[in-house]
């Protein structure tokens, strides 16, 4: 709740009081920030993912297997019969 207060603050400063001068930095913290948020959400993901059953991770891969192998039939040639 502190950081969140303290996160307010900052932004009223920042919409308010902040120079200029100042504001190109500010956009450059926010944007390292913003990327810093995100790495962490995709790592905390990351983990969430690997907390599911491994029925889903072989459902995965026998999909990515079977479009390779459909991938592979329609390259082949087709023969023409002999009559």
């Amino acid at each position: 709740m502190f950081y969140l207060i303290i996160g307010i603050l900052i932004l009223l400063y920042y919409i308010f009081a902040v120079p200029e001068s100042i504001k190109p930095t500010f956009h450059a913290v926010t944007a390292i920030l913003l990327l810093v948020i995100f790495l962490i959400l995709l790592v905390l993901a990351t983990f969430r993912i690997f907390q599911l059953p491994t029925e889903y991770f072989i459902g995965a891969l026998l999909l990515g297997l079977g479009w390779l192998a459909y991938k592979d039939l329609k390259k082949m040639p087709i023969r023409k019969k002999k009559s």
